[in-house]
């Protein structure tokens, strides 16, 4: 028995390695160019639990793979650092502008799902500065200008009812909505804020969404591995590869406009990406991400149907410096809350 659990590790782990090396290759290949190769960036987090697990049981049942998992393990070290943080706030440094991000899952139109007044209460007593909101309905609460007195609202098309809304105590000397190439309900705007005599421009996005409901896992977890099973799988796989290439589309669409940006800039919001996507790899150029720099755990900001993928981000520009990153669910969504507290170098 013994012999054959060994038998059955090596082989696992030798189909586990092509997929963690794909998963590393994905943030550089385009959807459109590739599209396969985005599913192992997508469950790049999976692949490398099943990589250190074999590897473990590896050495319990002296298989001697777990030299090789460390060296493909070693190699993405720089991947593996963007899910799992292992930074810390330090107490000596503190930062002088929060910024923070939340996809709201249109506030009070949902049971149980907070409302403006909450989460503008949370907001003040977290001190926040500047924020994104995505989902953001409109006819079902507001932000005073109180707390708030600079916002601009995004909208897909002008009668929108929702969309995304950004929030800043500092002056908004311009703000415009990103031009998408292709037809989507999702967006992308901007507005720049004159904070310390300079102009910061800060983009917040919502770019395409997955189109997936929790039933479609729970539905595909519950059906035998039959025909209606496939026709389901190609039906996810489709959906996800649909919006894969709308990201795509969207990610060069933005790029350009930051290309002609004549200050500096930061980007907040709802990617519906992964940091192992090509979406991630694409806007984070020129950027840091206040999670890799200042985060810490095993974070994961989208919450159903489980908690396993980041897709929520605040990347900021290199003259400044992260001090803190946090995420929360005391203010419910089905994603979390994320700020960060920053400081000019």
């Amino acid at each position: 028995m013994k012999r054959i659990f060994k038998s059955l590790i090596k082989v696992f782990n030798i189909a586990v390695i092509p997929g963690i090396l794909a998963a590393y290759l994905a943030p550089f290949v385009n959807p459109k160019t590739f599209w396969p190769i985005a599913f192992a960036g997508l469950s790049f987090k999976v692949w490398m639990i099943a990589l250190l697990t074999l590897g473990l049981l590896g050495v319990l049942y002296k298989t001697k793979m777990l030299k090789y998992n460390l060296i493909v393990l070693a190699l993405g070290l720089p991947f593996v650092f963007r899910v799992v943080g292992l930074q810390s706030k330090s107490d000596a440094t503190t930062g002088d502008f929060r910024v923070a991000s939340f996809n709201t899952l249109s506030l009070g139109r949902h049971t149980g799902i907070n409302t403006s007044d909450q989460l503008e209460r949370y907001l003040d007593s977290m001190d926040v500065h500047c924020a994104v909101f995505i989902e953001y309905p409109y006819r079902y609460g507001k932000i005073s200008k109180k707390s708030f007195p600079h916002q601009v609202k995004i909208r897909s098309f002008p009668s929108a009812g929702s969309g995304i809304l950004m929030v800043s105590k500092y002056p908004i000397t311009d703000w415009g909505k990103v031009k998408f190439t292709e037809l989507s309900y999702n967006m992308a705007g901007f507005m720049d804020i004159k904070r310390n005599g300079e102009t910061l421009r800060i983009y917040g996005l919502h770019l395409e969404t997955n189109r997936l409901k929790p039933r479609d896992y729970h539905e595909l977890r519950s059906l035998e591995f039959d025909s209606a099973y496939n026709e389901k799988a190609k039906n996810v796989a489709a959906r996800l590869r649909r919006s894969m290439f709308k990201r795509s589309s969207q990610v060069s669409d933005i790029k350009q406009h930051t290309i002609a940006c004549p200050h500096p800039f930061m980007i907040l919001g709802d990617f519906n990406d992964t940091p192992q996507s090509y979406a991630y790899q694409q806007l984070k150029v020129g950027l840091d991400d206040a999670f890799v720099t200042s985060g810490k755990g095993f974070d994961a900001t989208f919450l159903k149907p489980f908690p396993l993928l980041r897709i929520d981000y605040i990347l900021y520009p290199k003259q400044y410096q992260a001090v803190n990153y946090q995420s929360t669910d005391e203010i419910f969504s089905d994603h979390k809350l994320i700020f960060a507290d920053l400081k000019t170098d």
